[in-house]
């Protein structure tokens, strides 16, 4: 089946915020307790998440980099950018998540620094059946 993932961000950070949503076409999963979202970023790229039955949340991002969210867990990654390698830091704070072959959501808050500069991520991630999808416009 196929679904839309409707990803929510709020970013907060001491001197500013900001929210940012996108929607993608997705592929879900679910295979031994391992829950799986695919799709493709307009500019990560192709992007998997996988959510494990002990609650890691790894996004790897193809050709690019690898963030690991787990509980008193400090993720470190070097991000290349256009404009060169930018450190980043990910600590999961709380995480939950409803996903199954009917849709629902992912949601998790996360501190990372970027380039040493400290922030709170609020992601929430719908994962919507494109069958129900087309019902809801109606």
């Amino acid at each position: 089946m196929d679904y839309e993932l409707k990803i929510f961000t709020a970013i907060t950070a001491d001197d500013y915020s900001d929210s940012i949503e996108a929607a993608y076409p997705c592929r879900y999963s679910f295979e031994d307790g391992v829950h799986r979202l695919k799709y493709t970023d307009d500019e990560a790229g192709f992007t998997v998440i996988r959510i494990s039955p002990e609650g890691t949340i790894e996004i790897r991002r193809r050709g690019s980099f690898t963030i690991i969210l787990q509980k008193d867990f400090v993720h470190s990654v070097d991000c290349e950018t256009p404009y060169g390698s930018i450190p980043m830091t990910f600590t999961l704070l709380d995480a939950s998540h409803t996903l199954s072959e009917d849709g629902g959501s992912l949601e998790y808050t996360s501190r990372v620094h970027i380039d040493g500069q400290p922030q709170i991520n609020k992601v929430t991630m719908l994962l919507i059946p494109d069958e129900r999808k087309e019902t809801d416009n109606d």
